[in-house]
């Protein structure tokens, strides 16, 4: 395939996961997750049944996004006390990155925040997604501080984090244009004068 052809087909994928997403959210918020099939999906966004199955396992996948693994390499630098060799500092580079490896669309985002918040079921998954990635981002803090650190004060971190995370998108809302890295400085500049005041 060549570079052109290549560059063509990512786009169109790109697209399409998009308006996959797009309507299966739309769908939730207007009928909640168990209101529509998977061929509800594929007729409201204009592609077929098996589409959708080659993009996404299932309604959760769709509705809240794929469930990305963070790339070896930046686990690796992660436990190795990297990047810049401060914990918090670095926790915050991982989460920036992953917002912004997702290509994150803000208005996608906030219609899956907007729908997470409305659907119970939404929220159950949400919250089983999360607390999964919350014991990976404890286990790899004490692979990197030591089991001495402690399970309690890693999750009190991870806490924070998630916090600062969501405060980045109440910011992103008004201006959805305002560059991610600077929404993440603020309210990481925010935090730390409340934490310290």
């Amino acid at each position: 395939m060549s570079e052109s052809a290549a560059t063509k087909w990512e786009a169109r994928r790109v697209e399409t996961t998009r308006r996959l997403e797009w309507c299966a959210l739309e769908l939730t918020r207007d009928k909640g997750l168990d209101g529509w099939t998977m061929d509800d999906l594929a007729a409201a966004a204009g592609v077929s049944r098996r589409t959708v199955f080659n993009y996404f396992d299932g309604k959760a996948d769709v509705v809240l996004g794929p469930d990305h693994e963070l790339p070896d390499e930046t686990v690796a630098v992660f436990v190795a006390g990297g990047p810049t060799g401060r914990l918090f500092d670095d926790l915050v580079h991982i989460a920036g990155e992953a917002l912004q490896e997702k290509g994150t669309d803000l208005e996608l985002v906030h219609l899956r925040r907007n729908v997470m918040r409305r659907d119970p079921r939404v929220i159950a998954i949400a919250h089983e997604r999360f607390e999964a990635r919350t014991e990976m981002a404890i286990d790899l803090i004490l692979q990197r501080e030591g089991e001495e650190y402690g399970a309690t004060r890693a999750r009190l971190l991870v806490q924070l984090l998630i916090t600062i995370v969501d405060s980045v998108l109440d910011r992103s809302e008004p201006d959805l244009n305002r560059p991610l890295p600077d929404l993440i400085t603020d309210a990481v500049r925010d935090a730390r004068a409340v934490l310290i005041d």
